[in-house]
């Protein structure tokens, strides 16, 4: 077993921390991703639906925005609850 010395741990420390703060920027990064992804699938399900029952253009878009809207919401706060980084 090998001995470091001081200046070695705190210089491996500080790659750990570096890298650290990396994967958590690119977890941030996806979590943002899926719930943006989230919102535009409800939104074009809302969309298909609420096309197909006769409905005006503008009560379309509203009921998809709407959705988008509702949805990305949802998964940012289910992410925030579930305390993930």
């Amino acid at each position: 077993m090998t001995i470091s010395s001081p200046a070695q741990l705190r210089a491996d420390n500080a790659a750990l921390v570096r890298a650290l703060e990396s994967a958590q920027a690119r977890v941030r990064y996806l979590k943002a991703a899926l719930a943006v992804m989230t919102g535009l699938v409800a939104a074009l399900v809302a969309y298909l639906v609420v096309g197909n029952l006769d409905a005006s253009p503008l009560t379309v878009l509203g009921s998809s925005a709407t959705s988008f809207v509702v949805a990305t919401g949802f998964v940012f706060t289910l992410q925030e609850k579930m305390g993930r980084p």
